[in-house]
């Protein structure tokens, strides 16, 4: 009776947690960061906002956790790539997850109330950046095995190939928002076709 207790509480604080990050993304996207009160937060998540500080101590905490969520999400995206024989055509092929990705627009409305938080508080953008470097060593690790059979090139030349590669998905990601011309299937074809050049050129 103890041990099936002691199993079932974190269980229970996990689900409890992730029910209050479903409603701060739904209150996040339809009123904003500030304009989402916990008591917003707490009434989307169907629980009491004393209950919600047992899981997170502020707004800022919430973001922190969405953060945290995306960061190992796309390490493990990036370990699955490095950890392929063929690390171009890895990246290559991650194309249409990374599109499908940029293009749902749940997440992008999310994404994009972080960031402009992040540009007004500077704990935030502590915490963004932060995740950021971290991703950015798999980043690079992983355009070196791409190009390991290649003509060896600057760093500030690989760093700009990686960030070039990053600001494709993010622009995908507020085109996708606002434009009605953009076709899926097209772009992934374009966009195949651009990772190998910054690859490999």
């Amino acid at each position: 009776m103890t041990s099936e207790k002691s199993c079932s509480e974190p269980c229970r604080a996990e689900t409890r947690r992730n029910q209050v990050l479903c409603a701060a993304a739904q209150c996040f996207r339809q009123s904003g960061f500030h304009g989402a009160s916990m008591a917003n937060i707490a009434r989307a998540a169907g629980m009491s906002v004393g209950h919600i500080y047992h899981y997170f101590a502020n707004k800022e905490a919430i973001i922190a956790a969405f953060v945290a969520a995306e960061q190992d999400k796309t390490r493990a995206l990036l370990q699955a790539m490095l950890d392929a024989d063929n690390a171009i055509q890895a990246i290559i092929d991650y194309a249409a997850t990374g599109l499908d990705d940029s293009l749902d627009a749940n997440n992008t409305a999310l994404q994009l109330e972080i960031l402009a938080e992040a540009a007004r508080n500077p704990n935030v953008a502590r915490i963004m950046r932060e995740s950021d470097d971290a991703l950015a060593v798999l980043g690079s690790q992983l355009m070196n095995k791409a190009r390991s059979q290649l003509p060896a090139l600057p760093e500030n030349e690989m760093l700009a190939r990686r960030e070039t590669i990053i600001a494709l998905f993010y622009g995908l990601s507020l085109r996708g928002l606002v434009s009605s011309r953009l076709h899926r299937d097209e772009v992934l074809t374009v966009l195949r076709r651009t990772l190998q050049q910054i690859v490999e050129s």
